[in-house]
């Protein structure tokens, strides 16, 4: 009767792990994660600082994957390297890129980034806004065709090809305070840049009080890790990282860490 007992219990802690077995995705982490990064100085969002990456969105993906035991490995490149490289599968992602159509031809982005405003995997929602000289009386209501020119943005933003395509005159820098410094020496022209940059330009002696920024969003796109087609990450496991990464986006204490520190 014991033995028959001892049977039992062995039986069901069997099932018991059988269950959890199933309940999980099984990932082979032995492998190294290699990301890809611009490293235009996109401060505070991407950056490079001593031959590393750097930056809020590395910070949330770098979070993530090492809470699912992902050892990774980023490395900061041009974008159009990190493209490249992405497409011969030189690496497994890029992070912090936004949607557009033709990147889907090798990149791999969260199913429901066509479908709604804020795509649920992305890393963060930025929202890009109008700057003028502070004594432009121009102001931007929406419609970007009125945008005055040039029209001053960071390199590699997925908005030059759509803003190109209208016939606008676009300047690209790679970083925000080249863009910043050009439109307070030239006094015409706008900026492009995120809500959270402009902000901190303000507190900028070089700019505070010589721009103002208009009330009314030009885009708001969401920023994701993005990964190639040729990643030996399987559907699965791309899913399960997607998630991982909107579960540390909506940690509050998490990501009051991340915003202390710039």
């Amino acid at each position: 009767m014991k033995t028959c007992g001892n049977m039992k219990k062995i039986t069901l802690f069997f099932l018991l792990g059988l269950s959890l077995l199933f309940a999980f995705p099984i990932f082979s982490h032995a492998d190294l994660i290699k990301l890809g990064c611009d490293y235009r100085y996109w401060y505070p969002f991407t950056y490079e600082e001593k031959g590393k990456a750097k930056g809020m969105h590395v910070d949330i993906v770098r979070k993530a994957l090492e809470s699912l035991g992902y050892q990774i490995e980023i490395v900061s490149l041009p974008r159009k390297r990190c493209i490249i490289s992405a497409q011969n599968g030189e690496i497994d992602g890029i992070i912090s890129i936004a949607f557009h159509p033709e990147l889907t031809k090798f990149l791999e982005f969260p199913q429901d980034v066509t479908q709604i405003k804020e795509s649920s995997g992305r890393i963060m929602q930025i929202d890009h806004v109008v700057v003028t000289y502070i004594d432009n009386p121009y102001e931007f209501k929406g419609d970007i065709r009125s945008l005055p020119i040039p029209v001053r943005i960071p390199r590699g933003e997925s908005l030059v090809a759509d803003l190109g395509k209208i016939g606008l005159k676009v300047e690209e820098a790679n970083s925000d305070k080249q863009n910043f410094g050009k439109l307070i020496r030239d006094k015409i022209g706008v900026v492009i840049t995120s809500s959270m940059i402009a902000e901190n330009m303000d507190l900028d002696p070089a700019f505070k009080g010589k721009f103002k920024i208009n009330p009314t969003t030009l885009a708001s796109e969401s920023y994701h890790l993005a990964f190639s087609a040729k990643t030996r990450l399987t559907a699965a496991e791309k899913t399960y990282i997607w998630r991982e990464i909107e579960k540390w986006r909506n940690d509050y204490v998490f990501m009051q860490q991340v915003y202390s520190q710039y």
